[in-house]
């Protein structure tokens, strides 16, 4: 297998993983969506055979793992906001006690 059918390959099962309609086309009729998305006859032949029950489990996985780095990345930036607003705080309210001195 060359290096662009193995990267076109790599990426229609990434599609795969995270995109539940392409999942879904795919489930109902394997060959003709690989087809579809240019891969060879052999890979299509190869994913007809794929383990379905461990396709939607990855994808759950992966879906799983994507939601918490959002949620994570959602908390950090929440975190860095209070801090930038506690140090405004305190910077603002330096500001007023040096001015009612």
């Amino acid at each position: 297998m060359s290096h662009n059918e193995t990267s076109a390959l790599e990426h229609f099962l990434a599609k795969l993983y995270v995109d539940g309609d392409a999942r879904e086309r795919f489930l109902a009729a394997p060959a003709t969506e690989a087809a579809r998305a240019g891969l060879s006859k052999e890979q299509c032949r190869a994913l007809e055979k794929i383990d379905r029950v461990g396709l939607e489990m990855a994808a759950r996985s992966f879906g799983h793992k994507r939601a918490s780095k959002e949620m994570a990345a959602t908390s950090d930036l929440s975190s860095w906001r209070r801090v930038i607003r506690a140090f405004l705080r305190v910077r603002i309210f330096g500001v007023f006690m040096r001015r009612t001195q």
